[in-house]
């Protein structure tokens, strides 16, 4: 094969660091590092959000609970969701659900485990739950964004072969050079946030920002992007011309303008009715 200054033999390691404790070892990763970062941006978004009054009723009470309430939700529902699409994993090792140690996460799990903490919280504390929608769209495309830099640390969910003398080769995947394609994905989730903080410019050119209008346009962004960088995934499981993620990426992508129209519609109502209201994001 020519031009090997152009394939990049990946030999990163997943781990920070490591210990050898009775006679097993045990780490902290860069996937690991990832989730802590991820909360960490998702608390300092929530806590300055509080602390300029943009959220209503978001006590020091409630953004403790709301905290730990997006952690087990992305944690729980993530892992849910992986243990959902392996059905048959499942059923020939029942212990495989618990085994978090060994890797394993879903987005869309974690998306809809997030959107309950979310309502949880609201519900609890009457707070606007598209209020905190808007607010944690932006947490969640940074952290996506490094969670994607993560799983090419750690040579997983790699891409398909490019079909050339250029790519990436990885542990697990062959001798064929690869798509990069987790960084793909993390550029496309710089972008979304890049376009997040472009809606709130135009939005409040407007006046106040729209309950739920940058939660939808979250969702429509991200379902389409993911659409696109699934193209260069190693992805089996399809169905039709698209894969798996690809369908459920343009569900999402649905949901949101669907979302973004009911939003909307909500807006226009209230302010067709003389009445004004502020919107946090």
């Amino acid at each position: 094969m020519e031009n090997h200054e152009l394939i990049y033999d990946h030999n990163l390691s997943r781990w920070i660091f490591q210990i050898s404790l009775g006679g097993r070892s045990l780490g902290f990763g860069w996937y690991g590092l990832a989730y802590v970062l991820g909360f960490a941006l998702a608390y300092r978004a929530f806590r300055r959000a509080s602390q300029l009054g943009r959220v209503a009723n978001l006590s020091a009470a409630a953004l403790e609970n709301l905290l730990w309430a997006v952690v087990a939700g992305v944690l729980i529902g993530g892992r849910l969701g992986y243990v959902a699409q392996h059905p048959a994993r499942l059923i020939a090792d029942p212990m495989f659900a618990v085994r978090t140690w060994e890797g394993g996460m879903a987005f869309f799990g974690g998306l809809l485990g997030v959107i309950v903490a979310l309502f949880w919280v609201a519900r609890r504390y009457e707070i606007s739950f598209w209020a905190l929608c808007d607010v944690a769209a932006f947490p969640a495309a940074l952290g996506l964004a490094i969670g994607r830099i993560a799983n090419f640390i750690n040579g997983e969910l790699f891409g398909k072969p490019t079909g050339g003398n250029w790519g990436v080769v990885f542990p697990d995947g062959g001798s064929l050079p690869r798509h990069p394609s987790q960084l793909y994905e993390s550029a496309s989730h710089f972008v979304l946030l890049a376009l997040l903080f472009f809606a709130v410019r135009v939005l409040a050119r407007g006046g106040a920002a729209r309950e739920g209008v940058l939660s939808a346009f979250f969702l429509v962004g991200y379902g389409l992007l993911r659409f696109l960088t699934d193209f260069w995934r190693d992805d089996a499981a399809s169905l039709g011309p698209f894969s798996a993620g690809q369908w459920a990426s343009l569900l999402v992508a649905f949901i949101g303008l669907a979302l973004l129209h009911l939003r909307a519609r909500a807006v226009l109502g209230n302010e067709n009715a003389g009445h004004t209201r502020d919107v946090t994001v």
